[in-house]
Formats: C-alpha cells, structure tokens, sequence
C-alpha cells in the first residue's frame, strides 16, 4: 500500500535542453543503507530551481545550467543537510545524513501505539491522540468518533439486490513495518484497471442517463446530475494556457450558477446545475474570468453543445509550478483483497517513475477513513499537505485496514476533511484528489446535500477528483462517483477482473473501454494533468505511444502472425484483419494547420486534448482527399487525432507549437 501511494505521488517527465548535471547517492550515517525517495531541493540563491527525489537505491540526477547552487536534503525522520555546489560540468554530489533522535523517537512512539491499537481500544486512542501531536499540532484527527473496532460482514449486500463475497482484513490488522523503501515480494504489472473519461464520450454519458436509460435511476438515488455543461478555453496573446484562473458563470442579473477554475490546458468546466432537474438557459448568460488580479467578462457565451468559448489575454507567462496531491482512502477491512497486491505490483513503479519534473514543486497530503458510528475508532485520520514525500511514506505506513461493519461508509465525511479541512495552495498547476473506495456514502438527503456542496466547493478550489473503484463497489456508486469526476473536471478509473486479483469488480457501463496495468493508466492520467509548455513554448517530452505523423491499422507487419492476420491478445476484442484504415498528417509541430489525408472514407474524425476531450469533429472525410483542421485557437499543447475502429481507438499525436 505505501508503494501505490508513492506512485501516485509523481509526474514522470523527462527534463531536456541542459548540458550539465548533479548526480549522487543518498544514504544514511549510521546504518550506510540507501536511502529511496528522499527529496533533493536545488536552489539559486534563494529561488527553488529543481526538485527531484532519490530513487529507490538512493540514487539521483537533476540537470541544471552552469551556476553555482545550494542543494537541500530531506528525508523523514533525519536532519536536512545543504551543500553548495559550482556546476561546471557532469558533477558528482552524494549526501550522507544522520537520524534526528527527536523525530526517530516520535516516530517509533506512533509506530508502537498503532500496532497496539490492533488489540485494544485504549491503545488506538492512545494513537490518535499522538497523531493529533505529530501531524495535526493537536488539532482533532477524527470527527469525534473513538469507537471500538467493528467487523466486516461475510457477505455484503449490493443496493442493486445481489451480492459478493466480502472479504475480512486479516494479514493487515496492523501497521506496515518498513525500512526506507523495502523490495516487496510479488509480480509487478499484475492488477489490472480501466478508465472512463465522460468527457471524451459526453454523447454517450448523455445517452446513457437519459429518462429511462441504464444510469438514469441513479440520478434520483442521490439527487446529483451534472447538466448544462460549459466550457471555456483561456491562453495569452502567445497561445500559453492559462492555469488556475478563477471562472465565473452567471445569470443577466449577476447572481452566480457555478464557479471553477482552469486546469494545465486552460480549460474550465461548468455547468447550470449540479442537481437532478431539467434546467434552463437563464437570460443573458455570461462568464466572468479573474486572473492575476484582473477581471475579464464573455458575453454571449454558449453550451457546450454549441460550441467552446474561447478568450485570449494580453498577460505575460507565469505558470504556477504547484501540484497538490491528496489520497482520501477507504481504509475498512473490505479493502484488505487488493492492498497487498498494490504494494507488490507498485512498488515497481516508484523504480520507473524516478525521472519526474524537477521544475514542479509536488505537495502531498492524506486523508484515511472508516465509518462514522458506534463501532468505528475513528472515522478520518488526516495527514496535511507536505512537500517531504518520505514524511507522506511513514505516514501511510502506519495505517491499517479494519472496522466498517455495514456496506456504506463515510466517504461524505473524508471529502470534506480533503477538501475544506487540507491546505491546498493557493495558486497551483494541478489539484488532484484521489478517491480510493470500494463502498458508497451512506443514502440520505443531509448526505446527498454534504456531497453536492462538496462538488461545487472543489470545482471553485480547482481540485480535480479521481475516484479508483476497488472490487465491491456497485452501479449506484458508479454513478456518484462519475458525477463526480464530470463535476469537478476529473476522471474515472477502477480496477478489473482481468488480472483475476481480488473479489469481483463490476464492469463499468459504457461502449468500450481499453484494459491497462494500473501503473501505466495511472502514468498516463497523472500526465494529462501537470504538463504544459514553458514560456519558450517547449513541451516537456511525454514519451506517448502514439504516431506523430502516419497512423496505420492494423499495425505494421511486425504485430501479424505468419499468415498476415493480425494478433489479438484480448479474447474479447473483435478481430480486425478484415478492417484497415490509415492516414498521414502534416506538418507536426504545427502552428495550426495540420493537412490529414486518408486511404478510406472515414465517417467521423475526432480532434480532442491529450484527456481525451472532444474538441472538433470531421464529418464524412472522403477516402484520398485531403482536409485541413485549424488548431490555431486553441493553447499551445499536445492533441490527438482519432478515429473510432470496432472496440478501440486509432489515434494520432499532433503538438502545436507557436513559433515567434
């Protein structure tokens, strides 16, 4: 479990353009043993230039300019150390640190009343209230509730009328012990997950929670039912996006319907309601923006349906370098079939993603819960945010999985503890709140307001909501949460039966969706969300596994077997040798034009952000004539060309890239 959060935690950029470099090893004093994501801060003069983490041997390299520096190292429960540095070249820099006797005392005090608390009562009490020391500055770390610890029922009944095996907690009823970052046992790889993006198929979601339609009951069970969708896409005179603008829907008489801010793209999504009535186009509709201190007004603006809106702003490039992290997670006996897997498969993981972007600045908080009754010790634990990521380690370390006796439990009270109770920063890139359950809320109307309020609160505060569906969830808890996501500009993901790891996981309801490992879905969503181009317009190289010029399928000879059939490695996806399609596109980079020609007759070419979202559709492309797309109104970034196959997708990569 502590290496799945780990994981989470980092972009994974490569950082291009500089001649030299500082490598070197973290280790500890005493002990000599290597010392895994430990934080590196680079500094030139007193402005933070670079930030990378040690990867799990210790090991670390950030590229930087010629200039003399200050290094930084952090790593929980030993003291910092500085060292200056004149880079002048490859240089070698390796730290050694000692144990901070007052924080490894703390440490193994919280470590020994958490494990205690596994037994007893008194001793989980005893244990929050040294939390509430450590990481709240002795601010309360629950709602009230010291309970006695519940059971997990043998059989959970669903709300839809049928059931699934539960599954008890035994094996994580205590505290994980770790050393640094330890080689778990177990095969990397092996969970398996998916993910639906609402946005990129907003006709489908629209369809599907009509009156009468598989979803639409769900719009009644909890009254939530994101409608009237506006979008609007902000960059400067330069096509940079603008991020973490502050956008303002509003009535002709000035009253305010929703409020959100733009994400890395510089888009913003909004919407008439958040409720389940059929709502209409007030008079005069109009969209205020705030940004760096000025306000600007859209008249006119209009659905989405319509069209996006567009606005230019005649600003210099100031990107914020701020990602805030926050995992809320469902810490209930339920959870225990799959933790342990997470650990083994992500800890890989952690090894891979150990190139991430030294020019953000990634702040990481937690946020675990239970239940809020008779039977639970506690009903959240919360971890505030802190750029130290071994700090958010140890942290997460300390939890275990028990309690939560019935099938709902306080999802309501952890997104508000993440939410409004968290320091998020005030000017970010990037808010994510990862949303890891395998439960609903519970369904009354005092919870069904809490959860609207907290949609409306996290769309103004930018904060992007990510729930990840473990086995046990239901449609009813499909559906709240894909709301969710749709409300706050966020993204669906849940993991599958098709690596035959844990209880039973339902399949989501929709068209098609592709099977991935966790690890490289989680990569590539954490990708969407922090990149953007620096003032130069420089993108930083993503490493997509997608075409930049000519796209083909079924793909090149090498993926066909000795008689020229294409090889299906999913049994249940449709066969495709009878089916072909390809088409080149030019130029790429591209300032806006892109010139596509096609070697069939394509019905419908869709144009969308790297997300996913749909932003130009080509109707009727007529087999090898060429038509042209203008991407020359949107911001500076990374797009894709796609066209929808039998059950997947065919997909292009396009960057536009203003030249000056």
């Amino acid at each position: 479990m502590k290496q799945f959060f780990l994981f989470l935690t980092f972009g994974f950029f490569v950082q291009i353009g500089f001649s030299q470099s500082i490598n070197g090893n973290l280790n500890a004093a005493r002990t000599n043993e290597a010392l895994g994501y430990g934080n590196v801060d680079i500094y030139q003069g007193e402005k933070l230039v670079a930030s990378v983490l040690t990867d799990r041997e210790g090991n670390f390299n950030v590229a930087l300019d010629t200039g003399v520096y200050k290094c930084v190292v952090n790593y929980s429960g030993y003291q910092p150390v500085t060292k200056e540095i004149r880079v002048r070249r490859d240089e070698k820099l390796d730290f050694t640190i000692s144990e901070d006797p007052a924080k490894q005392k703390a440490k193994s005090d919280l470590s020994k009343a958490l494990e205690a608390s596994s037994s007893s009562e008194k001793s989980e009490k005893e244990a929050m209230a040294k939390i509430n020391a450590k990481y709240l500055n002795g601010a309360p770390a629950t709602d009230g509730y010291t309970k006695s610890k519940g059971t997990d029922d043998a059989r959970r009944f669903y709300s839809d009328g049928y059931t699934t095996s539960g599954s008890s907690s035994s094996g994580l009823s205590g505290p994980i012990k770790t050393e640094g970052i330890p080689s778990l046992p177990g095969r990397s790889g092996a969970l398996t997950a998916g993910e639906i993006n609402d946005f990129a198929k907003w006709n489908l979601w629209q369809d599907y929670t009509n009156n009468g339609n598989v979803l639409s009951y769900y719009q009644k069970v909890w009254n939530i039912a994101p409608k009237g969708r506006y979008t609007l896409e902000l960059h400067n005179q330069n096509g940079i996006p603008l991020a973490d603008a502050l956008v303002r829907l509003k009535k002709g008489d000035g009253s305010e319907v929703f409020k959100a801010r733009t994400d890395n793209t510089g888009k913003a999504e909004m919407w008439l309601t958040m409720l389940n009535v059929n709502p209409e186009i007030p008079q005069g509709l109009f969209m205020e923006v705030d940004y760096n201190g000025k306000t600007s007004k859209i008249n006119d603006v209009k659905p989405f349906d319509k069209s996006m809106n567009h606005l230019v702003l005649d600003v210099t490039c100031e990107a914020s370098e701020n990602v805030d992290i926050a995992f809320v997670v469902d810490a209930t006996g339920s959870m225990g079939d799959e933790l342990s897997y997470l650990q083994a498969e992500l800890n890989d993981i952690i090894f891979q993603s150990k190139q991430i972007s030294s020019k953000l600045n990634f702040r990481f908080a937690n946020v675990f819960y239970r239940d809020a009754g008779p039977n639970e010790i506690y009903t959240t634990r919360t971890m505030d945010f802190d750029r130290i990521l071994s700090s958010s380690v140890d942290y997460i370390s300390e939890q275990s999985a028990g309690g939560g006796g019935d099938y709902e439990e306080a999802v309501e009270i952890a997104l508000d503890s993440a939410i409004n109770g968290l320091h998020w920063s005030e000017s970010a890139r990037t808010r994510v709140l990862f949303l890891i359950l395998d439960a609903p809320p519970h369904k009354n109307p005092q919870v069904q307001e809490k959860l609207q309020r907290l949609i409306l609160q996290a769309a103004e505060k930018g904060i992007r909501i990510v729930p990840i569906g473990a086995s046990g969830i239901d449609k009813g808890t499909e559906y709240l949460m894909r709301s969710m996501a749709l409300g706050t500009n966020g993204t669906y993901t849940f993991l599958t039966d098709h690596s035959g790891i844990g209880d039973s996981h339902i399949a989501p309801t929709t068209d098609q969706f592709d099977v991935e490992t966790l690890n490289k879905l989680m990569v590539r969503i954490l990708k969407s969300y922090t990149y953007m181009p620096d003032c130069d317009q420089q993108l930083p190289n993503l490493d997509l596994p997608y075409p930049d010029s000519i796209v083909a399928y079924p793909p090149p000879a090498d993926s066909l077997d000795t008689a020229g059939n294409v090889v299906v490695t999913d049994p249940n996806e449709t066969p495709r040798d009878s089916v072909a399609v390809k088409w080149n596109y030019y130029p790429n980079p591209t300032n806006g034009i892109v010139n596509i020609t096609a070697d069939v007759d394509i019905t419908e070419l869709y144009v969308t952000d790297l997300t996913g979202k749909v932003l130009q559709v080509l109707t009727n492309v007529e087999r090898d004539r060429t038509v042209q797309i203008d991407l020359s109104g949107y911001a500076t970034g990374i797009y894709l060309i796609r066209y929808p196959l039998g059950k997947t997708w065919v997909s292009g990569k396009v960057v536009l890239q203003r030249i000056s």
